[in-house]
């Protein structure tokens, strides 16, 4: 915890009752070192006090809060007079709670567990807020996309099946061929389908194990070219390599990865409209790996990025849009990442193309 207070005896106080009592106790002269502080360490939470020279205890308050990455501290405001309106303001901008001096320190201790625990609910409350909402956008855009990807290749197969039908009938079997392949590929785009809805389904509950094992960042990009080559090569897609120096390998699940970097090929492939440059590039970022797809298309603007990244979502999600899929290349591809230890982070320019890096840990 950190106290911060422009007392030097109820600093060292504070020090010996609080250490007395198990805890860790770092010591602030006032609220500009109090900041300075935070922004070193990882605390539970901050005792401050409301009268000091050189910053208030509510402007530390307000200065704390507006940090995202101590929003949620836990905050108790120390006070040596009986102002309600301070401490309703104390209250006003994020204040967890307050004590009066002369402090009670047997009971500030008992009183230190109840507000830990009570902002440990609160956090935790916030967490199921926020995934109960992704999955109401979840459920809201693969309602949507399902009338699309479901009705579309269900009505070509049944349509499909009938002239073939016809065909067989008039004995014209160039056209009955014809008719049979559209109905196999309406077939394999509703597998497709069905396959992303239950590899997503089985990240989601753990299902997925990877199983790590040394791999290079060239054998991935093999893999790619073999896969995806024809298609890049129809689409007037060419294929630059950029990969880093030396023996470069590291632990991962190269099935799994190979799946990622694949979608994200994919994805270029369906979406990148006017791209003739496809890049596979491999580097170290610090400790770890980055391996990125970059094409040179047209690029989606960077308010439609965050949509894209939801599953069952995409940047145009009216059912007359021009693209198919459910939207899931990019989220399952993030899944991957994450089952890695890692994060998938896209960045687009309009009219520069798109950029998709796999950030991995431990390069060696």
């Amino acid at each position: 915890m950190l106290v911060v207070d422009d007392d030097p005896i109820y600093r060292e106080t504070s020090r010996m009752f609080l250490m007395m009592q198990g805890r860790d106790v770092t010591l602030a002269e006032n609220g500009n070192a109090g900041l300075r502080k935070l922004a070193e360490g990882c605390f539970d939470i901050l005792i401050v006090d409301m009268e000091m020279p050189d910053m208030s205890g509510l402007e530390v308050i307000a200065h704390v809060r507006a940090r995202p990455e101590t929003a949620d501290l836990p905050i108790i405001m120390v006070t040596s007079r009986d102002d309600a309106m301070a401490i309703d303001r104390a209250y006003e901008l994020g204040a967890s709670s307050f004590v009066v001096k002369p402090v009670n320190w047997t009971l500030l201790d008992h009183y230190l567990r109840f507000v830990c625990r009570a902002a440990r609910n609160e956090t935790l409350a916030r967490q199921a807020q926020k995934e109960a909402e992704l999955l109401g956008r979840t459920k809201d855009n693969l309602m949507s996309v399902l009338r699309h990807e479901m009705k579309t290749p269900l009505n070509a197969i049944i349509g499909f099946t009938r002239l073939a039908a016809e065909a067989r009938e008039s004995g014209d079997l160039v056209a009955m061929r014809e008719h049979l392949e559209a109905v196999q590929e309406s077939g394999k785009r509703l597998l497709q389908s069905f396959a992303d809805m239950a590899t997503y389904s089985d990240m989601l509950s753990g299902r997925i194990v990877p199983a790590f094992e040394p791999i290079a960042p060239g054998w991935l990009f093999d893999d790619m070219q073999e896969l995806h080559g024809p298609a890049l090569a129809k689409a007037g897609i060419r294929v630059e390599r950029r990969e880093e120096e030396g023996n470069l390998h590291f632990e991962g699940d190269q099935t799994l990865l190979a799946s990622a970097l694949s979608r994200l090929v994919q994805n270029v492939l369906e979406h990148a409209k006017g791209a003739t440059t496809l890049r596979l590039i491999s580097a170290r970022e610090g400790e770890g790996l980055k391996l990125t797809v970059e094409d040179d298309g047209e690029g989606i603007p960077p308010e439609d990025i965050a949509r894209c990244l939801e599953p069952f979502a995409q940047a145009d999600m009216s059912l007359s849009r021009a693209h198919q899929g459910l939207g899931m290349g990019l989220p399952i591809a993030g899944s991957i990442a994450a089952l890695h230890g890692g994060e998938l982070k896209s960045e687009s320019i309009r009219g520069a193309g798109l950029r998709v890096s796999l950030r991995l840990p431990i390069a060696r």
